[in-house]
């Protein structure tokens, strides 16, 4: 109900709600461990309801968009990963990073960080393209298919997310 009357979908206010009351909002929840998996939830959830929405023949039209998303993807990890590796000694003198977490000096975590920041949340676009009617439009129809492109993208970087 608060979702509907703030004009977002559940899901995002779900998200929203999480992110407040998380280990890095209020603190409301004490096991940390357990909040990761339900977030891991959350995101599944939202990746899933999406997918409910986009037909097989809409899913065909989108594929005319597939190698602007390639694109998209690509120029901008390799713009970030090569900001990353070349600013990272600079930027370490004024905000230590813990080694332990993300060398951002090794080109490979470099990468990955790089490929995570390409990486837009369809869940607040996708209700925008909606509210102004951009959805059959040629624009609404490239971005919708970069959004899905790089929700798709999400599960292999979660696999290389580890290593």
């Amino acid at each position: 109900p608060l979702s509907n009357a703030i004009a977002i979908s559940p899901i995002l206010g779900f998200l929203i709600a999480g992110a407040l009351l998380g280990p890095h909002g209020l603190d409301v929840f004490a096991n940390s461990k357990a909040d990761v998996e339900l977030g891991d939830f959350g995101i599944l959830f939202l990746l899933f309801s999406e997918g409910l929405e986009v037909s097989s023949s809409r899913l065909r039209r989108l594929a005319d968009f597939l190698p602007l998303g390639l694109a998209q993807i690509s120029l901008c990890a390799g713009a970030l990963s090569a900001g990353i590796v070349l600013v990272a000694p600079a930027l370490e003198r004024f905000l230590p990073l813990d080694a332990g977490l993300i060398d951002i000096s090794s080109p490979v975590e470099a990468l990955v960080l790089a490929l995570a920041g390409t990486l837009s949340t369809s869940a607040f676009v996708f209700p925008v393209l909606k509210e102004r009617e951009w959805e059959e439009e040629p624009s609404g129809q490239a971005a919708t298919s970069i959004l899905l492109l790089q929700d798709l993208a999400v599960a292999p970087l979660l696999v290389l997310m580890p290593f």
